[in-house]
């Protein structure tokens, strides 16, 4: 069985590898992630989403910033860390980082098409959700986060300008995620590079590198290894057992289900397939609504990395609080339908 875990490991790694997927899927995540780092200006990001914008604008605008960038499971995690880093909220980060995966254009229409109504459930209960965890995180660490940032110098400069040069490389490497052939993704790759060449100055240029190689750096090895173990794991929990725990309509078999995806590492949109595959075997509808919601928001080395950024206290308060409205996301899907 350890052989098995090992085999299953490394094939899932060297999945993840794979030379195209890095081009055009993980590289420009972290060009994005660099881009907001070292060219947008950091006024206007905390006056949008810093400790002292209207949180409640703040936290609904981050909870469907998802659908508009259209990012995934392996993207929102450097997003997330350069959002962080810059002096967002941790209100609107968190609702981002909840929301973000379940919402993207192709996990919405994927998940309607697959699933049916459990599919257009997941998606607007990700929206409604986000906001939720975004505003308890806002309520319980809010005002401490204020503290670490420069909100109060922010507030008291000159009102900044629009980066302009810096806003239209994201929109180039956004729109990569958007399109489908990878042709038109090399292209646009190759244009956001060109136009940032042409337009950034040579410490802009060195800036960009600098931060996207250090958000790199600190999360890629991370997510190799957390990708390993938990594709390893799923040797020693089989099928068989995971649906008799999810078959019951009920509350212990819905945190279950949100508990052990939120552990799970599944690539962009693979756990589509596996939750209709297990609502086949007799997954219950609630236990699917909160396996679809835990999963794509969590994995363990999402876990490893949120700890890391926001530190241990709300990093296990977002863990949990994303495991319990998940489960209760469930719940009422059960009791409506």
């Amino acid at each position: 069985m350890w052989e098995t875990a090992l085999r299953e490991g490394l094939s899932t790694i060297l999945t993840y590898l794979d030379p195209l997927h890095i081009l055009l899927g993980i590289v420009p995540a972290f060009l994005i992630s660099g881009a907001i780092a070292a060219l947008l200006d950091k006024e206007s990001i905390l006056r949008f989403f810093g400790p002292g914008a209207n949180k409640w604008i703040a936290i609904s605008v981050a909870s469907i910033a998802g659908a508009i960038l259209a990012v995934c499971s392996c993207s929102i995690l450097p997003m997330f860390t350069s959002m962080y880093k810059i002096g967002a909220g941790i209100g609107p980060a968190t609702s981002f980082l909840y929301s973000g995966p379940a919402i993207n254009t192709a996990a919405i229409f994927i998940s309607a098409a697959m699933l049916g109504t459990i599919g257009w459930a997941r998606s607007l209960s990700a929206v409604i959700l986000a906001f939720g965890v975004g505003l308890v995180m806002d309520l319980l660490f809010g005002k401490a986060r204020a503290r670490e940032t420069t909100q109060e110098e922010t507030e008291n400069s000159p009102k900044a300008s629009i980066p302009w040069k810096g806003l239209l490389v994201i929109f180039i490497l956004v729109t990569m995620y958007m399109v489908g052939p990878n042709l038109y993704k090399g292209i646009l790759m190759v244009a956001a590079l060109a136009i940032g060449y042409l337009l950034f100055t040579k410490d802009q240029w060195i800036n960009w590198y600098r931060e996207s190689w250090s958000l790199f750096k600190l999360i890629f090895p991370i997510l190799i290894a957390g990708v390993f173990v938990a594709s390893a794991l799923k040797v020693f929990v089989p099928t068989s057992m995971i649906v008799k725990l999810f078959g019951a309509e009920s509350f212990v078999s819905n945190i279950l289900a949100s508990g052990i995806s939120a552990i799970l590492y599944f690539s962009t949109l693979t756990e589509v397939p596996i939750t209709r595959s297990l609502i086949e075997m007799g997954m219950s509808s609630g236990s699917a609504i909160a396996f679809l919601l835990a999963g794509p928001a969590l994995s363990l080395p999402s876990m490893i990395l949120i700890n890391r950024i926001m530190g241990l206290k709300r990093g296990t308060t977002y863990i949990i609080l994303v495991i319990l409205f998940s489960t209760l996301a469930g719940s009422v899907y059960e009791l409506i339908f």
